[in-house]
């Protein structure tokens, strides 16, 4: 500035372009190089895959046509907005999977709590959960009709051993009854996983803060909503994201278990599409139908992430 004395430099330090060397150049060529083998990979298994979906979804494919695919446009969609068991297995669909990620929050976080503490089989224990998950859905779905047949079924025979019935009952046969059976399924399959992430969040709460509380004369249930209940919310929200995705495509179970049966009771939208295809041999409706059915499941995991940053905005003002 002319006569004040102060020499003000030319380019300001925050405004400094970084300089391009040659081995930042090198730096960053192998950075995305090393990105490029996963990149393609996920291009192969997940974009190739949507676009081929999407090709079906907008050209009649049946099977009993196979010469002929013209372009139809939107109208695979709007005939299968139309079809008739679409709605009551949509129906289906939100009743089991409600009931299926209510069971896996409460009692992942039940169980968790319990691993927590320390007793002597915790580690075998927190070992021992995770068995379930890593069998395979298709096998689950095998051992658990073997629990419920009306035959010979496990639980048929424990309830008649017990005096609790006088004559086997048909679990699978009954709509209520194997929609219950289902959800009980998944939760076995599916709540090892939701446990051991909930368990490694308590790990990781200072004592400090439960010494803190208890020298404040707090409770149980106090430390609890206070203090683990906070920590657990991230973690739980991941846990609903995720079973709820898992349980709103659900298919090896019903597949291995019910077969959409009985009366349709647990015609999962999953199965719906199975049969649209493989059944009714329309591949162009099918593929619509698994688009339509994507769609509304980001808009849920889109709702989730929506409430999650609303309530942190309000925590965090």
């Amino acid at each position: 500035m002319p006569g004040s004395g102060v020499q003000v430099p030319p380019i300001a330090l925050g405004s400094r372009r970084p300089r391009w060397t040659s081995a930042s150049v090198q730096r960053h060529l192998f950075a995305y190089l090393s990105l490029l083998p996963a990149t393609i990979i996920v291009a192969l298994f997940t974009l190739y895959p949507t676009l081929y979906s999407l090709n079906l979804a907008l050209h009649q494919y049946h099977l009993l046509r196979p010469g002929r695919h013209p372009f139809v446009g939107a109208r695979n969609f709007v005939e299968a907005l139309s079809t008739p068991g679409l709605y009551s297995s949509l129906l289906v669909t939100l009743q089991f999977t409600a009931m299926s990620v209510a069971g896996t929050a409460v009692l992942g976080t039940l169980i968790a709590l319990l691993l927590n503490q320390p007793f002597r089989l915790a580690r075998v224990l927190q070992v021992a959960i995770l068995i379930p998950w890593a069998i395979p859905a298709v096998m689950a779905g095998i051992i658990w009709r073997w629990v419920f047949r009306g035959d010979v079924g496990v639980l048929n025979g424990l309830l008649y051993s017990l005096g609790l019935i006088d004559s086997y009952r048909s679990f699978l046969g009954d709509p209520i009854t194997a929609k219950l059976a289902l959800v009980v399924a998944h939760l076995w399959k599916h709540l090892p996983l939701a446990t051991i992430l909930l368990l490694a969040t308590l790990q990781v709460i200072p004592r400090e803060l439960y010494d803190a509380a208890k020298l404040d004369g707090a409770g149980t249930w106090q430390l609890f909503r206070s203090i683990t209940f906070p920590f657990l919310k991230p973690t739980l929200a991941v846990v609903l994201i995720f079973d709820t995705i898992v349980a709103f495509t659900t298919f090896d179970l019903v597949f291995a278990m019910t077969g959409g049966g009985p009366a349709n009771a647990t015609t999962l939208i999953a199965w719906y599409i199975y049969n649209e295809i493989f059944t009714n041999l329309n591949l162009g409706r099918g593929a619509a139908l698994a688009f339509l059915v994507a769609l509304l499941t980001l808009v849920i995991a889109l709702v989730y992430l929506r409430a999650l940053r609303t309530e942190r905005l309000y925590r965090e003002g």
